[in-house]
């Protein structure tokens, strides 16, 4: 806390300013003076004293002036934050649909300790507590954003204890086990699992496969869009080639795999829907099978090979 420079840019013009730094229910709060030469350091000093007497006084309480929302209210404020800034933001919007019925009409400097084992004593009874966990995080995340959006003034979650967690079991398919998988899958489903045995590559990164991202020439598959947000190369082998050729060779539509390959039969089972792809007709077609397939085991069993 005290006084401080901070210097910013704009037009390539650098500027500097004079800033104080107090702490305001339980906050760091910044506050500019002003630029340097206009005002001086002592100007800085003399209003960071006089906060310093405010919060000591009272006088200085935002929380008096603070509009608190109710948890269900500040639930779609904070859904539209993630699905701007968050790539699972639907997990997000998942853990919402327990965790608004049970705080949604309480405001949120109403929820405390209690209320929230309250909740996990009511989840344990349908859902593990990884799942729990998975809840009180983003619980605890969205008390964060508001205390630093201004909707409260401070966090139930810094008192309340996470479940410990048994080490998840290390599940790896045998080879018998990777022929029987694709042996007994659909036809629709085959070069997904195919390609994620072979390349050991995300759920997520393969349904975003476009033609595109596969050099055949080079033999070489180009992450674009992976989960830690840099980009990879993946060698092909021989038996991968050899089915996204196939796959290829196959396109009924444009340059993409549409929902026409799939059967009446099938197409009525698994219901099938084309997520909306922004390279539309250049995609390999994964994106229309509707049925997601869980592909950790798989990225474990490339790592034994």
């Amino acid at each position: 806390m005290g006084v401080f420079k901070r210097t910013t840019k704009r037009n390539d013009k650098k500027r500097e300013y004079w800033y104080i730094d107090y702490v305001l229910n339980g906050k760091h709060k910044w506050e500019s003076v002003g630029r340097v030469g206009v005002v001086s350091k002592s100007d800085a000093k003399r209003l960071f004293e006089l906060r310093q007497s405010e919060i000591l006084q009272g006088k200085l309480n935002s929380s008096k002036n603070m509009v608190i929302p109710s948890f269900s209210d500040f639930a779609k404020e904070y859904l539209e934050y993630a699905k701007g800034n968050k790539k699972s933001w639907d997990r997000d919007e998942c853990a919402l649909k327990s965790l608004v019925p049970f705080f949604g009409t309480h405001k949120l400097n109403e929820i405390n300790p209690l209320l929230i084992e309250k909740y996990k004593l009511l989840r344990k009874k349908t859902v593990s507590q990884r799942t729990i966990n998975i809840e009180l995080s983003l619980l605890r995340r969205m008390f964060n954003l508001a205390i630093s959006w201004e909707k409260c003034s401070s966090s139930p979650m810094n008192q309340v204890n996470f479940y410990k967690e048994e080490p998840s079991k290390e599940r790896i398919l045998s080879k018998e086990e990777e022929i029987n998988l694709v042996q007994c899958s659909p036809d629709h489903i085959k070069p997904i699992l195919i390609t994620a045995l072979n390349t050991g590559m995300r759920y997520g990164e393969i349904i975003n496969l476009s033609w595109n991202d596969i050099d055949f020439e080079s033999s070489y598959i180009h992450i674009t869009k992976s989960k830690t947000g840099t980009d990879r190369k993946i060698p092909i082998n021989d038996l991968l080639n050899k089915n996204l050729n196939e796959l290829k060779s196959g396109n009924l539509i444009g340059e993409s795999i549409g929902t026409s390959v799939i059967s009446e039969e099938i197409s009525q089972q698994y219901q099938p829907h084309k997520h909306v792809n922004p390279l539309d007709s250049k995609a390999v077609g994964f994106t229309s099978v509707g049925v997601r397939v869980p592909p950790c085991p798989l990225r474990k069993f490339i790592s034994t090979l």
